[in-house]
């Protein structure tokens, strides 16, 4: 066991990374459905887009060579045979001489070669002045131009987006292939929690609020998350919880429960599992030493401190990047900036610091201050901008020191 053996933040990091990623399966499910689910396979168009030639604008469609030597002062007259709208089939083929008005991507006649834009025309009954000549393709949409058939439009492993299901709608695509997402279970404990439902809190009691916020900052990875409620600090509940979580999903996340405290039993239901590999128990980091990583058989279980703060910062730093690998997610890019401290900022020697701060200007420059509640606040986070990292061997950063702020 390697019960609060602390490792450093690289270390886990590294232990997270040499993972196996999961085995996932497919699906085969609507375009509608398709919003932000991962391709499982290439997808090839069954159709040309367009598959008709088509006018880039309003105009009359012409015999290119018809248009030749016209110029402002030396106008050639065509007769104007048929008006073809948006949606409209063309009925008549144009001989020398003559033309049809199209509309922005309407067809053109089969045997037409080029638009004259309306803007050098003039329209007097059947007759069309042109005064200006143009080339073959003048303002012609080909067949195939978007998208040729057989192409492959949408690559296996592509995150599914507005634009991605424009152009599967555009070929005619009803359903796509994508990956099954994998499941999470979440699991709040502790006896002072309790639900939203409560209207009346008793004296030490708070409501769940890693329900809520940790729910939605796993669901934005991607994955399906299963919430199983609130599990006191009953022992026979947790791993009834616990038991159940494990058939349910593949991976499991409990906020709670990580420490070596009276209360705490998590690393205690842990034990009783033969099959369960327990490969990190607490981390040098603050806020969220106590974190618990192990495996089971094929599964993952991550134990989160019960502090949101410290949950929610333990969740970004390791965990979030590692369930999109495992769904396919974008992993979430940091954005971060230099700037210098606005006042002195203290740290605790011996633990790697994720230190929340807020950006603020004086005389006229933004600068970096810290926030001054802990990890029990949940203040922290809603008053933060972003956070530094401050290293184990770090006690103090001066006021005007330089440092790489990641905003959330």
């Amino acid at each position: 066991m390697k019960f609060l053996k602390t490792i450093s933040v690289d270390e886990f990091k590294n232990i997270i990374n040499s993972i196996e990623k999961l085995t996932k399966d497919e699906e085969f499910i609507s375009l509608e459905e398709a919003f932000n689910r991962v391709t499982s396979k290439d997808i090839t168009s069954p159709i040309n887009v367009p598959h008709f030639r088509k006018s880039r604008m309003d105009g009359y469609a012409v015999i290119a060579e018809d248009t030749f030597g016209a110029e402002e002062d030396n106008l050639i007259e065509l007769e104007l045979i048929e008006i073809i709208q948006a949606g409209d089939v063309p009925q008549k083929e144009l001989h020398k001489g003559q033309c049809s008005y199209v509309a922005t991507g309407a067809a053109i006649p089969k045997n037409s070669d080029g638009i004259v834009m309306v803007e050098f025309s003039d329209k007097k009954d059947s007759k069309i002045s042109i005064s200006t000549a143009i080339t073959p393709g003048t303002h012609i949409i080909e067949i195939g131009h978007d998208v040729k058939k057989g192409d492959i439009i949408v690559k296996k492993g592509r995150l599914i987006d507005l634009s991605t299901i424009g152009i599967l709608a555009s070929c005619g695509i009803k359903k796509v292939s994508v990956y099954k997402k994998p499941i999470v279970s979440l699991i709040s404990t502790g006896n002072e929690l309790v639900s939203h439902d409560i209207k009346e809190l008793e004296i030490g009691k708070i409501y769940d609020i890693n329900s809520i916020v940790l729910k939605k900052a796993i669901e934005n990875t991607g994955v399906e998350v299963i919430f199983q409620g609130i599990i006191k600090d009953q022992y026979n509940d947790l791993k009834a919880a616990i038991n159940t979580a494990l058939e349910k999903s593949e991976i499991v996340i409990l906020s709670g429960g990580t420490s070596k405290g009276e209360g705490d039993l998590g690393p205690k239901v842990l034990e009783e599992y033969n099959d369960i590999e327990i490969l990190v128990h607490g981390v040098k980091i603050k806020p969220g030493k106590p974190i618990i990583f192990a495996k089971f058989k094929k599964k993952i279980l991550f134990i989160l401190p019960g502090y949101p703060t410290s949950a929610l910062s333990c969740f970004y730093v390791f965990i979030d990047n590692f369930l999109r690998k495992i769904s396919g997610f974008p992993l979430r890019n940091k954005s971060s900036r230099i700037m210098e401290t606005g006042e002195r900022i203290y740290s605790t020697i011996g633990r790697h610091e994720f230190k929340a701060v807020k950006i603020q200007k004086e005389n006229g420059i933004d600068k970096i201050f810290p926030i001054k509640t802990g990890s029990e606040a949940i203040s922290t986070m809603f008053y933060a901008d972003g956070y530094i990292e401050i290293d184990e061997l770090e006690s103090i950063i001066e006021r005007g020191g330089k440092r790489e702020v990641f905003f959330f």
